[in-house]
């Protein structure tokens, strides 16, 4: 008894724009992490932000209690005053020493006062302006005690070092901080990196600038574009790898440091690549193959022999032909050499091959259904498509 046709799918080997990728897996990290410490000890008095709060460079984000500091910065603002209400009265004290010298030294030259009067008036200015000068430097002392008290008093404010997400709050309201125990951390989330190993092969092939995209599962749909921002110029003598660094710009904060990724680096585009499905691949640990669904002589009808595919009309051959009834087609085992794989100008995962001379674009490669089969099977089609399944594939067929 004659056994009945395998079922299959078809889709058809197309020509046209193929780029091809090198996949890596990465961790996500922050391009800035900052874990911020209290700078004084003591009670914590008030929180003003929370884990996953967006903050601001400079923003207040708790404050230790401030009583002793404040306190010193009145004493210091105090003495400051203290110490210009002494410069204005030097000041007043050294014009009078001005006025009176000159006045002693006409009267002297006049013989109207005596020389003891004209030294008398001279060492009174000298005095009056080392006074001012003393009344100065206290100025300068009282500004710099100033400065310190407030410097004091600054560190009992944790605030955000620059712009971005707080990731942990590690202290509550009422806590003793101290200088030897982070309050919050605080990650920049406005550009996020991943770290990849690339081999030397790929080295070859990779450079600063590159463009790249990241996927993670948390965001399976999305793909986020971003580029390689810089590679290591060592390599690492046991693994024969060196280190790159991916680089996504992430406004919205949607990705988050410690995320895993799969990262797409893009190296070459083939402007008229010869492409069929993924799915249509078979790999043995000899050779990789396809089979192509090809009309049967004896089925009437002659084969198209540029396509490999029966005339216009007939089942698999494209179009909205219905279902084939009985054995009209044979399955022809066809070798291929992979060049590649990647993804199509529309996004579609394919891989770029190299075959005998059926394969032609538009020739019907079969791509469910083909486990199993042997070379010259009769088959039946029962669905044909054009398209072929949105995944993507490393160069050499690994998946990624």
């Amino acid at each position: 008894m004659e056994r009945p046709p395998a079922s299959v799918t078809t889709a058809p080997v197309q020509q046209g724009s193929f780029t091809v990728d090198a996949h890596f897996v990465g961790v996500l990290k922050a391009t800035s992490t900052a874990d911020l410490y209290a700078r004084a000890s003591g009670q914590i008095v008030e929180v003003h932000a929370d884990s996953g709060d967006k903050v601001h460079a400079g923003q207040l984000l708790a404050r230790i209690e401030p009583d002793e500091a404040e306190k010193a910065v009145q004493q210091s603002e105090a003495a400051l005053r203290i110490a210009e209400a002494t410069l204005s009265q030097r000041q007043a004290n050294l014009e009078i020493a001005q006025a009176t010298a000159r006045r002693t030294s006409t009267l002297f030259d006049q013989d109207l006062v005596a020389q003891q009067d004209q030294d008398a008036a001279q060492a009174n200015l000298v005095g009056a302006r080392a006074q001012l000068e003393l009344a100065k430097a206290q100025i300068a002392q009282a500004k710099a005690n100033l400065a310190g008290a407030r410097l004091e008093l600054q560190k009992t404010r944790v605030v955000a070092p620059f712009d971005g997400w707080v990731g942990k709050r590690y202290l509550d309201l009422g806590a003793l901080a101290s200088t030897n125990r982070p309050v919050f951390s605080v990650v920049d989330l406005s550009t996020i990196k991943t770290t990849i190993s690339i081999t030397e092969k790929d080295a070859g092939r990779i450079h600063r600038g590159q463009p790249a995209t990241v996927q993670t599962d948390a965001f399976p749909n999305r793909v986020f574009e971003g580029q390689v921002a810089r590679i290591s110029s060592v390599f690492d003598a046991e693994t024969n790898t060196t280190e790159a660094e991916v680089e996504v710009t992430n406004d919205d904060a949607t990705l988050k440091p410690g995320m895993f990724a799969d990262v797409s680096v893009t190296y070459r585009t083939e402007p008229t690549a010869l492409l069929v499905p993924t799915s249509a691949v078979v790999e043995t640990e000899n050779e990789r193959y396809v089979y192509l669904a090809e009309r049967a002589p004896e089925e009437g009808g002659p084969k198209n022999a540029a396509t490999g595919r029966g005339e216009p009309g007939d089942p698999g051959a494209g179009g909205d032909a219905a279902p084939a009834a009985g054995p009209r087609w044979v399955a022809r085992r066809v070798p291929i050499r992979v060049l590649g794989t990647g993804t199509t100008a529309r996004d579609l995962s394919a891989v770029q091959v190299e075959g005998e001379h059926e394969m032609q674009p538009g020739a019907q490669v079969i791509v469910l259904g083909q486990d199993g089969l042997a070379d010259g099977a009769t088959v039946a089609i029962t669905e044909a498509t054009g398209t072929v399944a949105p995944r993507t594939y490393e160069e050499g067929g690994k998946r990624s």
